[in-house]
């Protein structure tokens, strides 16, 4: 049942990582690519010093908040895990972080890649450790959107992770209400970043 998931997953996240560093198409503007990915042209590199939850890290003193996707709260059911998984795959590792815009706390936003160009936000959301956080799609160009979807459709189908037992979205934790999901995306296949971001 869950081969077909995994073969088309497999396929997805061979298209969003890796790669040469060629342009995959015409990157926004103030963007760029890294790892065969199209990003913002914000770096951040060097090693990562501590993880706060799964989906937050400090990177040379600076807090960063993997964009488009949401970890469970520490205090909710599989906080402690997903943050713990995230600290396996990054603390004491070098990275390299690419971000266009920080939160309301001052925190960057971005997409944490390993040496070997592993997409780490895309990594939670297939171990199961976080929900691909939507409300922030228009971020991600046409064909991350779809590995990050089928990431999530697989952890679940598969129940992994939070996925083992009925799971409350932290954005649904923090505020009661669910974030807002953009019907479609202005820009279609090129990202949109936004100035600021609600990211918690």
């Amino acid at each position: 049942m869950l081969r077909p998931y995994l073969f088309i997953f497999a396929g997805l996240l061979s298209a969003c990582g890796g790669g040469d560093g060629h342009s995959l198409g015409s990157a926004p503007a103030g963007g760029s690519t890294f790892c065969g990915v199209v990003t913002a042209s914000g770096r951040i590199s060097g090693a990562v010093a501590s993880v706060h939850d799964g989906d937050t890290l400090t990177l040379n003193g600076q807090s960063v908040r993997l964009d488009s996707i949401d970890a469970p709260e520490l205090d909710q059911a599989y906080g402690h895990a997903s943050r713990d998984l995230l600290a396996t795959r990054v603390l004491g590792q070098q990275v390299t972080v690419t971000y266009a815009k920080t939160d309301l706390y001052g925190r960057v936003v971005g997409t944490v890649f390993k040496s070997d160009c592993s997409n780490v936000n895309l990594l939670q959301v297939v171990s199961g450790a976080a929900w691909y956080y939507e409300a922030y799609k228009c971020e991600l160009d046409s064909r991350q959107r779809t590995a990050f979807a089928a990431a999530q459709a697989a952890a679940r189908a598969a129940a992994l992770g939070l996925w083992t037992a009925p799971a409350v979205a932290p954005w649904v934790f923090r505020n009661g209400v669910q974030a807002k999901v953009p019907a479609s995306c202005p820009n279609g296949d090129a990202p949109s970043y936004s100035t600021g971001s609600d990211n918690v």
